[in-house]
């Protein structure tokens, strides 16, 4: 792809915005100086009409063809280009886009800016590439009345009538540019180091949701000013919830903007809810400084931008919140999708080449750019100690402010102060997908500790397909879960260790029950080998390792047809499992109950809502849940009111009409998701249609929540065939709305529910045709190594797991 910055080298924008709200257009006029390479330029200009194009007040020839303003017989040097120009108001979610919400019987109209990746060329011609850096200074009027507010990266510093006008901005890219203008109202706070942080929500939503983000924000400056050695850069800080939204949040500098879910959280909002908030705040802020202040030359290493964030986000709300034992939720989330991702063919690298910035959406695998990378970066920071690899981070980002980087500049700022080439090992882990498996040389025996010493070897651990030897750099090889590897212990070893497992700490724990996991997915261990382990953690209470028995359980369903006798004994497994635990913890919240026992409860009935749903049998539990249930979702247990709606919803599908008005007419994000979802555990085909046919309703449930309802439905076994016929009736629909980075989650999440081979072909069929698309073809490959894999483990270890069952019981 064709660089422009060869052209042209910005260095100051001046944007004017008038917006036409009812026509959903904008009128823009700009002056941009810089310094010309060229005597033609060209800049980024997408759906922009442009009227007129000026070089130093001189009328020049230009065309505007597939998306490049190009301008002929420019003065090479420095230069003033104006342009005027029009511009569409989107529904889409990116650029320029309209948000909306109903308030006081009113339909109230945002509007909002996505430009990452690659959209300020749909808001304004300009050099869209990540190290074409420029200050901008940025105007704005409504054209007509005008009763709310508006937001840009910078504090308002007065303007002209209905003119407003904005401060000049640090040096900074094009994608960090943005703006919002609507009706809000928030609260502001100022942290200890001084910055104003202010926070805002739709007017329909309570005003005191702001305050556990601000508090989130506000303590996650002070702690970045500490660690990062280089305080925040800007005068303030402002936070928006937008009601449409394609992403969780962005970084935009000094104007984060997120999702309503991922950012309020109400006086009553549950711990998870909270830890959600808190990480995506912390996440958010934390690009304040890597990428905002210091960002990547090109698009290739824009992941790093993501992998430093996803961990960083785990260490600031430790620090903030210690009793939320975050880091648990990083282990048995980010380190466990990673590595179930990072073992398929096909699978991505961290990093990758980006030729074209339309490729961008096709490359931000979660578990691998986000997931993976934070692995790596914590493996880096274990290996350094984090006193040390702060001060790295303080030199890179003190000589690097305000300017753009490669990665190998971030891993030389940290080889001065590790004991280990950082490049090296990180570059044998980025550059090529995969981790390896580690197996100790028979007859070297060692403990925990000494794991240092030890000899092993490794190569590729795969599941679908042949583990050949590799040679990735690793410090140090360590029984916790710090390094992105699998261990392979020897029957007699493992079996030691499971005998001292109550001397183990919690991520040995965690190690032991993920890494045998895995390799019962390989020749190396049988499926079978994980009935009998996971019965050993009856008596277990830590919610952590509790949640990876849930992944164990959850994995061994495959084995079992639906309805069948085989199904019905392991539901009954899984019961007697689960049992002790929720005697001991009971079905509701207790003032004495602690993090752990609150995340406890709510794993326990998961596999408990398992064991008694779609099966005749055994439901007092869901009734007992069931009769928690009252029409003011308010009063209703928080901790648990996703487990009551569920229950109440799959035994009374005629819930379905209360249910949808409920959530019609909530503005709690975390109710309308609960309610949402709640409808999605059908117990009959009948009431799951009522539920698939809102997916035709975008006015009803919003097209960023679309895909999420309906994979719930996909997964719901009773709904799982007529979810995907109405995907195969309305792929043109789901296209359309779907955008860029959300379309490939059709195939890759649709993959991992497959198991037998009718579902198979099925998805083969209507998938294989479209591995054409860019935006599909690597879900569509990885997921047919996914399922392959998973189709042969069930072959080949069906019996023995069914054997293993009924020596059990």
């Amino acid at each position: 792809m064709e660089r422009l910055i060869k052209y042209f080298v910005p260095e100051k924008y001046e944007l004017r915005f008038q917006f036409y709200l009812d026509d959903k257009k904008f009128g823009g006029t700009e002056e941009i100086v810089g310094e010309a390479k060229s005597e033609v330029i060209k800049l980024h200009a997408v759906n922009l009409r442009v009227s007129s194009v000026e070089v130093n007040g001189i009328a020049l020839k230009y065309e505007v063809r597939d998306g490049i303003l190009t301008i002929f017989d420019v003065p090479i040097g420095k230069i003033k280009i104006s342009v005027n120009y029009e511009g569409i108001i989107n529904e889409n979610m990116e650029g320029v886009y309209l948000s909306t919400y109903e308030y006081e019987g009113q339909t109230e109209k945002i509007i909002a800016t996505q430009f990452e990746s690659h959209y300020a060329r749909e808001a304004f011609p300009c050099v869209d590439e990540p190290e074409a850096k420029a200050t901008f200074v940025l105007k704005m009027e409504m054209s007509g009345k005008f009763d709310g507010i508006m937001l840009s990266n910078m504090p308002e510093e007065g303007g002209n009538g209905d003119i407003h006008v904005f401060e000049e901005t640090p040096r900074m890219s094009t994608y960090l540019l943005a703006f919002v203008v609507g009706k809000f109202h928030g609260k502001t706070v100022t942290n200890a180091h001084g910055v104003e942080v202010t926070t805002y929500v739709a007017l329909n939503q309570n005003v005191d949701s702001v305050d556990f983000a601000n508090e989130i924000a506000a303590k996650s400056l002070e702690f970045y000013d500490d660690n990062f050695g280089v305080d925040y850069p800007l005068k303030k800080l402002t936070q928006v919830a937008l009601p449409d939204f394609e992403a969780g949040a962005m970084e935009n500098w000094g104007l984060v903007t997120y999702r309503e879910s991922m950012m309020i959280a109400s006086e009553n909002a549950t711990l998870g809810t909270k830890k959600s908030v808190a990480l995506t705040v912390a996440h958010e802020l934390s690009h304040q400084w890597f990428g905002d202040l210091v960002t990547m030359k090109w698009w290739d290493d824009l992941w790093l931008n993501e992998s430093f964030a996803s961990v960083m986000e785990y260490y600031a709300v430790d620090h903030i919140h210690p009793e939320y034992k975050i880091f648990e939720g990083f282990f048995t989330g980010d380190a466990l999708a990673a590595l179930r991702r990072d073992c398929l063919s096909g699978v991505q690298s961290v990093h990758q080449e980006v030729h074209n910035p339309e490729e961008i959406a096709t490359l931000f695998d979660p578990a691998i750019v986000y997931s993976k990378g934070a692995r790596l970066m914590l493996m880096t920071i274990r290996a350094m100690g984090w006193g040390e690899f702060c001060k790295g981070i303080k030199d890179y980002f003190e000589t690097h402010a305000y300017k753009n980087t490669v990665g190998d500049d971030l891993w030389k700022a940290l080889n001065r102060y590790a004991e280990f080439d950082v490049g090296e090992m990180m570059h044998g882990f980025i550059d090529k997908p995969g981790y390896p498996v580690i197996e100790f040389l028979e007859g070297d025996s060692g403990e925990i500790s000494d794991e240092k010493m030890r000899k092993f070897t490794q190569r590729r651990f795969l599941i679908d397909g042949e583990m050949t030897e590799s040679d990735w750099v690793i410090p140090e090889v360590m029984e916790n879960m710090s390094g992105h590897y699998v261990l392979n212990l020897n029957g007699a070893e493992f079996d030691r260790r499971l005998e001292d497992y109550d001397e183990l700490g919690l991520e040995e724990k965690l190690r032991l029950l993920i890494d045998r996991d895995l390799v019962a997915k390989t020749e190396l261990a049988e499926s079978g080998s994980l009935l009998p382990l996971v019965e050993k953690f009856k008596g277990e209470r830590s919610a952590a390792v509790w949640n990876i028995v849930l992944s164990i359980v959850a994995g061994l369903k495959v084995f079992f047809d639906n309805g069948s006798a085989e199904e019905k004994a392991y539901k009954k497994f899984v019961k007697e499992l689960v049992r002790p635990g929720i005697n001991e913890v009971g079905l509701v919240t207790r003032d004495s109950d602690d993090e752990n026992t609150i995340r406890l409860r709510a794993i326990l009935l998961a596999l408990d809502f398992y064991a008694e749903s779609y099966v005749e049998g055994d439901v007092d539990d869901l009734r007992r849940l069931a009769e928690l249930y009252s029409d003011d979702y308010g009063t209703i247990d928080a901790e648990i009111r996703s487990d009551v709606l569920d229950a109440k919803f799959h035994l009374e599908p005629e819930m379905f009409e209360k249910y949808l008005k409920g959530y019609k007419s909530t503005s709690d994000p975390e109710v309308k998701f609960d309610l949402l979802f709640a409808m999605t555990f059908a117990g009959t085909k009948e009431a799951g249609m009522r539920v698939l046919d809102l997916l035709n309703q975008p006015e009803v449930v919003k097209p960023q929540d679309q895909f999420h309802l309906f994979i719930y439905l996909f997964r719901n076994p009773v709904m799982k065939e007529a979810t995907f016929e109405w995907l195969r009736g309305h792929w043109d629909y789901v296209r359309e709305t779907a955008g860029d980075k959300s379309l490939e989650n059709y195939p890759r999440y649709m993959a991992s529910s497959i198991r037998t081979e009718n579902e198979y072909s099925a998805w083969k069929e209507f998938f294989e045709p479209k591995a054409d698309d860019p935006a599909l073809a690597r879900a569509i490959e990885v997921g047919k190594n996914e399922i392959e894999a998973r189709l042969k483990l069930i072959r080949e270890d069906r019996d023995g797991v069914i054997r293993a069952l009924m020596e059990m019981a």
